[in-house]
Formats: C-alpha cells, sequence, structure tokens
C-alpha cells in the first residue's frame, strides 16, 4: 500500500507512519513541522514539511498518488479554535479540502480522517454515546470536525473516495505534546515527572474516555483496510473523571504534587465516554491497552524526556 500520512511527524501520527513502515507499507510524510527529537523517521520515508492547507501540499499528494491517506493534519486544540476561529477552519477545513482534491487527482481508494467526541459537545444521551447521537459541538474545534466529515460524505458521493471518519476519544501516550484537545494526561504526566504544581479547571468531575496511541494507530490500520465507507468511534468505552486521572498518575508515580483549583474553561465538555461497538463489529477493533499501563508508559516516557 502507498500511504500518506498528513501530521505525520505530531503526535498519532508517527505512531501510525511507525506502524505503517513496520508493515512494510510505502510511506510518505507531510507536516508543518519537523520531527521532534523524540522520533526519529524510519528509513526510506520521504517527509514534506509543507502547509496541508495550500495548492501546494495538494500537489504532492495528486504526485505520490497513495492508496490511503491518513489526515491529521489540523488544529489540534479547543481553547485556540476559540481564541481563533478563523485560523482553526483556515487549518482543519481547508487543510482537508486540499487533502480531498489531492486524493480525487491523485486515484486514491480512501481517506482516513481523524475526527473528535467535541461533535457531540455534552450530548442530553445515554453514556456512552454512539455514533446516532445529535452532533452539538461546543467550540469551533467541534464544529469544524463536525463539517469535516460532511465533506467526506459529498466527495463519496461525487467522486466515489471511500473514507472512515474515525470519532475519536481522550488519546494519550509516548510523543504527545502538552497543548491539543486531549492533552490532560500529557500535562498531568509532566507536572508529576518534574514534581511540579498541576492546574485543575473545574471541580474535578468532567470525564473523559481515554485511549492509548498506539491503539488508535492501528485502529487506523483496520479503518484503511476495510472496504468501504465508515464513521466510527475509536475509544474503550470507560469514563474517567480528572479527579480519577490525579490518582492513579499518583499511583504511577509514588508520588503527589499540589493541585491548583481554576475556573472552567469556555467549551469543556462536561461528560464524554464513546461506545466502541461499531469499531468492534465492523473493524475488528477493541482497545488493548489499560489505563493503568498507558498512564505507567506514558509517565516512563516523559520522565526520561525530562532527565534527558
Amino acid at each position: 500500500m502507498r500511504a500518506i500520512v498528513t501530521g505525520g511527524t505530531g503526535f498519532i501520527g508517527s505512531h501510525i507512519v511507525d506502524m505503517l513502515c513496520a508493515d512494510g507499507h510505502h510511506v510518505g510524510v507531510m507536516d508543518i513541522s519537523p520531527p521532534a527529537k523524540e522520533w526519529s523517521v524510519p528509513s526510506g520515508v520521504a517527509v514534506h514539511l509543507l502547509d496541508v492547507a495550500t495548492r501546494e501540499a495538494e500537489d504532492v499528494i495528486a504526485a505520490f498518488a497513495p492508496d490511503v491517506i491518513f489526515h491529521l493534519a489540523a488544529n489540534a486544540s479547543v481553547p485556540a479554535s476559540v481564541a481563533d476561529p478563523v485560523e482553526d477552519a483556515r487549518t482543519t477545513l481547508l487543510g482537508l479540502l486540499h487533502v480531498l482534491e489531492g486524493a480525487r487527482r491523485g486515484g486514491s481508494r480512501k481517506v482516513v480522517y481523524s475526527s473528535s467526541a467535541a461533535i457531540y459537545g455534552d450530548p442530553q444521551v445515554a453514556m456512552p454515546i454512539d455514533e446516532t447521537a445529535p452532533l452539538t459541538p461546543l467550540s469551533p474545534y467541534g464544529v469544524a470536525k463536525a463539517a469535516g466529515e460532511s465533506y467526506l460524505e459529498v466527495y463519496r458521493m461525487l467522486h466515489g473516495l471511500q473514507y472512515a471518519a474515525l470519532r475519536y476519544a481522550n488519546v494519550y501516550g509516548p510523543r504527545q505534546g502538552l497543548t491539543g484537545e486531549g492533552g490532560v494526561v500529557a500535562i498531568f504526566a509532566e507536572k508529576y515527572a518534574r514534581e511540579a504544581p498541576l492546574s485543575l479547571y473545574g471541580d474535578g468531575l468532567h470525564t473523559r474516555d481515554y485511549i492509548f496511541v498506539e491503539d488508535v494507530a492501528r485502529a487506523n490500520l483496520l479503518a484503511a483496510a476495510f472496504d468501504g465507507s465508515i464513521c466510527c468511534h475509536v475509544s474503550t468505552g470507560v469514563e474517567t473523571s480528572n479527579l480519577e486521572l490525579i490518582a492513579a498518575l499518583e499511583a504511577v508515580a509514588g508520588a503527589t504534587v499540589p493541585v491548583l483549583r481554576e475556573p472552567e474553561r469556555a467549551g469543556d465538555i462536561r461528560r464524554s465516554v464513546l461506545n466502541p461497538h461499531m469499531a468492534a463489529s465492523k473493524l475488528g477493533f477493541r482497545a488493548q491497552v489499560s489505563l493503568a499501563d498507558g498512564l505507567s508508559r506514558t509517565y516512563r516516557w516523559m520522565r526520561q524526556k525530562f532527565s534527558g
């Protein structure tokens, strides 16, 4: 398989690149930023340092003629989208359109798109949320992700381009930065690694469904192999509050840090946990890494990063 990974030097993208290369696929990477020092690009992978929201990026995709595009390049921060919704839309939506046009011109079979639980907002439905829940995003980030899914369906109807819209729960693990939607584990783990105070926004009862990055990468490869288009969750179905997350990290680190109480942030979703059953039945995907194991691996990586 010929594959391009946009956002391929980043957190999730670099793990997808590693798995693709380990399976022997021909891989190209596109990202606006060079790889972080914590990750070495596998041998034979060409890296194109480009803004995905440009015609130049579209031309590179079309010339590469990938079978599958794993599209991860986008704004990754809810607060950033609230502060600058125009830039959020430029990166997330215009970037996706250039990817779709590159895919159409290059004869690609499928686009695997990184969507988000943020498209649901605070749904007034039973938890865990399933894929039929109304889309009521509370931030420009969530609006852009939901609009991206609509563009995918239009390109399927107009051009026969298959897609997999993967609605991620909160992804965490090694290589994650300290900003972005879902970055709370990295932020908290960094505070424990440095033995520094951490900020807790709101009452600590906000919940998320935390899924380890290697599970997410595996889901992407399964989605690429799936024949047809699909929109499904990549999740564990387990709900964890911020207070529970802090307690779990204390157990992993064997230490405590001061917790600074801060006001709740605009656009923050109160509860989020996603039903994983469709991905299990259609893709054969089930999360394999427990929260305790994933936090342990993340904390060890963070300690090594700051000790080096």
